[in-house]
């Protein structure tokens, strides 16, 4: 996982990011990825996400995905869940687009 300034985002963890808002974090991470397998795995097991070198091209960078990703791992545990098992991540249905 990508290190970063752990002190640079404790008070937005700790203060800004609800429990209930989990959900929100997981679908954002899940875009920044792509979609699919590898933005299920990231937004549903972000402590032992990794991108390996068979990932073509990704939406994002690929440091700011393992940043996000661990960000997401973060507020987890800042709210008491699992990072290694997060509830499974909110449906996404078309939205009416066909």
């Amino acid at each position: 996982m990508s290190e970063f300034d752990q002190v640079q985002i404790r008070p937005a963890v700790t203060e800004s990011w609800a429990r209930e808002l989990i959900g929100v974090h997981q679908v954002a991470v899940y875009v920044m990825c792509g979609g699919g397998h590898l933005g299920r795995w990231a937004a549903e097991n972000p402590s032992d996400f990794y991108i390996d070198h068979r990932i073509g091209r990704l939406p994002y960078g690929r440091e700011e995905v393992l940043r996000a990703v661990a960000t997401l791992a973060r507020i987890a545990q800042a709210n008491g869940f699992n990072p290694n098992e997060l509830p499974c991540m909110p449906l996404l249905h078309s939205f009416g687009i066909l």
